[in-house]
């Protein structure tokens, strides 16, 4: 019983590994660019822009050359608290990257990744907390406690953008 538990477990092993091989490489973060970008070369990179965007307040920023915000007004769309401080807040990528990648972007030319990786429509400014609950799990596996036809609504709209198989 055991050698034939074995060998079923090399045999499943074997099989994954030549699907991963047959798709290509395996997923790394740096496939989608190295960070936050800043297009616009304008010193505020995506993250920045992103919460200047998605306050509802006038943001504050760390120094006069306006590059890292502060503080301003959040409303985390997956829990609908407040935030005020910016480093309480991660940007999630409503599809996951990792998700994305296992889903067709491991095709995809380095560029339109990276294009991915910043887009304000696959972007959310979320507590910490509820973005690494999430991880790379896509719908059929998290949801968020509050608003989840709006998230389910951006997470369908980013698929169809990027013809991503669900």
């Amino acid at each position: 019983m055991k050698k034939i538990c074995v060998f079923i477990c090399l045999v499943l092993s074997l099989l994954v590994a030549g699907n991963a091989l047959a798709d290509g490489a395996k997923y790394k973060r740096s496939e989608f660019g190295s960070g936050w970008a800043d297009v616009d070369r304008d010193c505020q990179n995506t993250r920045q822009e992103l919460l200047i965007s998605m306050s509802t307040v006038p943001v504050q920023f760390k120094t006069g050359k306006q590059c890292r915000v502060i503080y301003g007004r959040w409303i985390s769309m997956y829990s609908g608290k407040v935030f005020l401080d910016a480093s309480k807040l991660d940007i999630d990528h409503i599809v996951p990257l990792k998700w994305a990648w296992d889903h067709g972007a491991n095709k995809w030319s380095k560029e339109k990744r990276r294009q991915f990786a910043n887009d304000p429509i696959n972007l959310v400014a979320v507590e910490a907390r509820l973005n690494r609950q999430k991880g790379a799990k896509g719908l059929d596996e998290w949801l968020p406690p509050k608003n989840v036809e709006q998230y389910k609504a951006r997470f369908k709209r980013v698929l169809i953008k990027y013809g991503l198989k669900a």
